[in-house]
Order: C-alpha cells, then structure tokens, then sequence
C-alpha cells in the first residue's frame, strides 16, 4: 500500500468519523430548537408575522450547510431523499459515502492490489446509499402508480358530489394510503398556505416523476384553462391509468427472468472474488499485479458492461 494512498484513507477516514461525532444529537437539537423559539418570542414585536416558510437542513454544521446549498448535485440529491421518504440529510449521506470510501479502499488496497485498483474498491463500496435510495424510490413510485387511479376515482366521486377541486385534494390526503397521502397532504397544505393550485400541482410532480401523475396534472390543469367536464375527464384518465398499470405489471412478469439472470451474471463474479480473498487474503493481487492478469480483468470488465446494458435493452420493454 502506497503512502499516498495510506494518507487519504487515513484523512477521509478521519474527516468522516469526526464530522459525525460532532454532530447535535436528538436531544440537542430538541433543546435548541426550544430555546430558539423562546428566544424568537422574546424579541419578537407585535407586528413580526410568523415564519410558515419550510426550512431544509442540508447538514447539521453551519459551515458544511452553507456549501451543500450551493451545489446543484446537493439538491439533487435532497430531492431524491424527499422522493423516497426518508429522514435523512444530505450531509449525513455525503459522511456515510466517504466511511465506505475509505473502508473499501482500505480493503482493496490491502486485499487486490496499491494505487488506483485499490481505490477502485473503495468508489464502488460508496455507491451504496446512492443505489439504496435510487431502489427505494422505484418502490415507493411503484406505489404510487398502484393506488393513483383509486385516488383520481375518489376525485371523481367528490367532484359529482359537489365539492371543489381543492377540497377533493384534502380527501385523499385524508382518505389514501400511503405514499399519496403524504404527497397529497403536502399539496394541499401548500394551498392552505396560499400557495395557487396550478403551482401546488406542478410541485406534486416534479416531486413524484410518475408518466401516470403527469397525465393526471396535465388534465386537471388543461380542464382549467378551457373547461369541460372534469369528473369524465378523471373517469377516462383513471382507466388509462389502470391499463399501463396492468401493462406494466405483465412486462415485470415476463422479464423476471431475465433481470434475475443479469444480476446473478454480474454479482457473481464480484461475490466470488470477495469470498476467496476472505478465505486466503491476498489472494488475487497477482491477478491485478502482472501485466496479463490485467489486461484479462480490463477486458471482463468491458464485457461485463456491454452485458449489462444488452440485457438491459432486452428487459426493458417500452409500452
């Protein structure tokens, strides 16, 4: 192992683990939100209106915040949090990212080979919470296409009874599982704060990047400008709807296989590598050492890729 490689894991390491010991726990955070607002109550002045504005907390540490905030991968990813329902921040994702980068280079290091190799290891281990968020949200968007067309029948049934567009939103806040009664919950509390409906609509799918909800917004929004009868208008979309969804749950059956066998194909090779170097450590450094072993990994590797993006392409079937 290089020193060079020893003084980054050793920084990134340190940087990571001193970075979450410093941060507030619950409580502390607890407390001082409390004496924040005994504090706001005691200078503010009869005429300070109060604060309905949402604030999002990148990172706990003012400092890391404030650079969070300027970077547009930052909010990308805070967005991606969002989608997926979780109580994350994104510094808490960008400290864990940086532990499984320095772990995993200090495993490759070790077990395959000094340098890049190394390190290798290390990037691939800190792509874990990006792809355990990128799983999570296709679940959860899944979901959310499954129960949508209840809850456009639900809009239809309230619109024929008499209520207003908006009050239909609010029941199936109140009325949905979940995910659409926390997505609609938001919408409709974004009205309730003045924010205007066309607004509250096009926020719910830039939140939700669902074909289904896009069709759904579209409608109502279009039905607005020109008029017409929206309850037969949801009648229509919501049977669209239920086809792709029908659709959509033919096209995972008939491809189950095939996803299942590329993913086998691909973590094989890496499973199998792991556990033979766990067995007799060091045991594939003359793979990546010598100038043959190399060029074989090199070429599996483009191979592996170009397999992947062919079953891909196969599996992914467009309706």
């Amino acid at each position: 192992m290089t020193l060079i490689s020893i003084f980054f894991i050793i920084l990134i390491s340190a940087f990571a683990v001193v970075a979450f010991f410093t941060e507030p726990s619950k409580a502390d955070k607890l407390i001082h939100s409390r004496l924040a607002s005994l504090d706001r109550k005691r200078v503010s002045s009869g005429t300070d209106e109060p604060d309905i504005v949402k604030e999002i907390t990148f990172s706990t540490i003012p400092a890391f915040d404030k650079f969070l905030r300027n970077s547009r991968t930052a909010v990308d990813l805070q967005l991606l949090i969002e989608q997926c329902d979780l109580q994350w921040t994104v510094g808490r994702i960008v400290f864990g990212t940086l532990v499984l980068i320095g772990v995993g280079a200090l495993l490759g290091n070790w077990w395959i080979a000094p340098g890049l190799l190394g390190w290798a290891a290390g990037l691939a281990l800190g792509t874990i919470p990006y792809v355990f968020l990128l799983q999570k949200r296709t679940r959860r968007l899944r979901r959310f296409s499954e129960l949508l067309p209840e809850a456009i029948d639900l809009m239809s049934r309230g619109l024929r009874a008499g209520q207003a567009l908006p009050t239909t939103i609010e029941t199936i806040a109140q009325e949905s599982d979940e995910p659409l009664r926390s997505e609609f919950r938001r919408a409709a509390d974004e009205q309730s704060f003045g924010l205007p409906f066309r607004e509250a609509m096009v926020n719910l799918s830039r939140r939700i990047p669902v074909a289904d909800l896009q069709f759904l917004v579209t409608a109502i929004l279009v039905q607005k400008e020109t008029g017409g009868n929206l309850a037969q208008i949801l009648d229509k979309t919501s049977h669209v709807i239920r086809e792709r969804v029908r659709v959509a749950g033919q096209m995972r059956i008939r491809t189950a296989q095939g996803r299942l066998t590329g993913g086998v194909l691909c973590a094989l090779p890496f499973a199998m590598f792991v556990g033979m170097n766990f067995l007799h450590p060091g045991y594939g450094k003359d793979l990546f050492r010598d100038p043959l072993g190399q060029w074989m990994v090199t070429r599996a590797g483009i191979l592996m890729i170009i397999g992947v993006l062919v079953v891909r392409k196969i599996v992914n079937v467009k309706y």
